[in-house]
């Protein structure tokens, strides 16, 4: 069950207009895997895909790395358990990803 659900990240990813990384699937971080594992965040997470499949404006994010998928995962489920504020992800993604405004700003808007 879990070894499906770290190769779901794949898709996912993709599906976010990121690249699909070779050995995402194999992570070992814990707090990756806890994202994997919450259902409520993946529901959530496959209703923002189908946005995003649906909005022409969106753009790619260049995260091409598994360390930055990692990254970016953690991130955004650590946002959506408040963990972490809408602004301090907005933040720490704007300064990551310039340019990608839009996309970011798409994201946090839709974290609940």
């Amino acid at each position: 069950m879990k070894n499906s659900k770290l190769k779901s990240i794949g898709p996912l990813l993709l599906a976010l207009s990121f690249s699909i990384i070779q050995g995402c699937t194999n992570t070992n971080e814990p707090h990756v895997i806890s994202a994997l594992d919450d259902k409520p965040f993946n529901d959530w997470f496959n209703k923002l895909l189908s946005q995003i499949k649906s909005d022409h404006n969106y753009k790619r994010i260049p995260i091409d790395t598994t360390e930055k998928s990692d990254e970016f995962l953690i991130l955004l489920h650590d946002t959506y358990r408040h963990k972490i504020t809408k602004k301090e992800f907005s933040q720490r993604m704007i300064s990551q990803y310039p340019g990608h405004d839009y996309e970011i700003s798409f994201i946090t808007s839709r974290l609940p």
